[in-house]
């Protein structure tokens, strides 16, 4: 029998746009008063993309609001919506976000994968 979450993860995992890879970065997140009650949230990245990044984050936040990532090292903030949102019994849930155009050079990597660069 299958798992309707597990079907659901590898639907969202067939729509990756860019390369992601396995990295920790610091970052803050916090959610704008439009979108509900604000919150702000140190955690560290999973995975990040050019396109956005899989964070754990205990805050509350559903598909398709508005947050906002800080990079902890930079302090630059790029604006991001929620995609994928997946609740485990144990842990923290693990939440997908994608910026509103890619947006390579906002973690800082030396030598980030070929499909980060558009103009390749």
């Amino acid at each position: 029998m299958y798992d309707q979450r597990s079907i659901s993860a590898k639907r969202w995992l067939k729509k990756r746009r860019s390369e992601r890879m396995k990295l920790n970065v610091s970052v803050v997140v916090h959610r704008p008063r439009k979108e509900g009650p604000p919150f702000y949230e140190s955690t560290q990245t999973l995975y990040i993309s050019a396109h956005g990044a899989l964070l754990s984050l205990t805050g509350l936040v559903a598909p398709k609001q508005t947050l906002f990532v800080q990079n902890a090292a930079t302090g630059e903030s790029q604006e991001c919506q929620v995609v994928y949102v997946e609740r485990d019994s144990t842990g923290p849930p693990k939440v997908a976000v994608q910026f509103p155009r890619p947006v390579p050079s906002f973690w800082r990597i030396a030598y980030p994968p070929a499909d980060w660069n558009p103009s390749l």
